[in-house]
């Protein structure tokens, strides 16, 4: 492959991070997850583009919506599954949403608007940062990007502060910007981890490992960058 490209997108913590991936296919899907912890407390968000809860509460869990009301002027929505096992709420950007599973039905109003009202959200075209306002006394313990290129396979890129725990401890094999290891996952198959000078990846094939996507595998670089 000689053609690529280039993605430059923002984290939900505000930090930058370039993706280069062989080849001209698209991107199929793109997001982010976000956890922050404070005590015993902790509550994990996702992030998608505009339709991502639609899309969940349709084909994911199907669910019915349950209430919507404003926080800090973004439209949230709440939605409980028909089996009543699960729960989504989401908060409405300009260009991505920000989303949050409960087990069991839907909480009450109450909760759900204390839950998004104690974070700081700022929606761009890049990527939407999030951060837990200074009284909540939470941090952010962990955030992570996730893409798919059809035909190719899924891109799961854990932020810097998590990179290192991602690598083995031996030298890998070369890679056209790092190195590759060949990791077996719990029960069945394997995965592919690249460490790159200012970034890890972890990458699972479509098909298992044909010549193609192991050229595209070879030439995937990642590097995150400051605020």
């Amino acid at each position: 492959m000689t053609t690529a490209q280039r993605l430059d997108l923002v984290a939900p913590s505000g930090a930058r991070v370039a993706i280069t991936l062989p080849g001209p296919e698209p991107v199929s899907s793109l997001a982010a997850a976000v956890r922050f912890a404070g005590g015993s407390h902790g509550t994990g968000f996702q992030i998608g583009p505009r339709g991502y809860h639609a899309f969940a509460a349709t084909h994911v869990a199907p669910a019915e919506i349950t209430d919507r009301f404003l926080v800090h002027g973004r439209e949230v929505v709440v939605a409980e599954a028909r089996d009543g096992q699960s729960s989504m709420a989401a908060l409405i950007g300009e260009h991505h949403e920000l989303m949050t599973v409960f087990a069991g039905p839907a909480p009450r109003r109450d909760r759900v608007f204390g839950l998004f009202s104690s974070l700081r959200v700022t929606d761009t075209v890049a990527g939407m940062v999030v951060a837990p306002r200074r009284m909540t006394l939470l941090d952010t313990m962990s955030e992570h990007i996730v893409l798919a290129v059809r035909g190719y396979g899924q891109v799961s890129i854990p932020g810097p502060a998590q990179a290192r725990n991602h690598l083995p401890t031996h030298a890998g094999a070369k890679t056209r910007h790092g190195e590759v290891w060949k990791v077996p996952l719990e029960g069945s198959g394997h995965m592919f981890v690249l460490g790159f000078a200012a970034g890890v990846a972890e990458v699972q094939l479509a098909d298992g490992a044909t010549p193609e996507q192991l050229d595209w595998l070879d030439g995937i670089d990642v590097a995150w960058g400051g605020r």
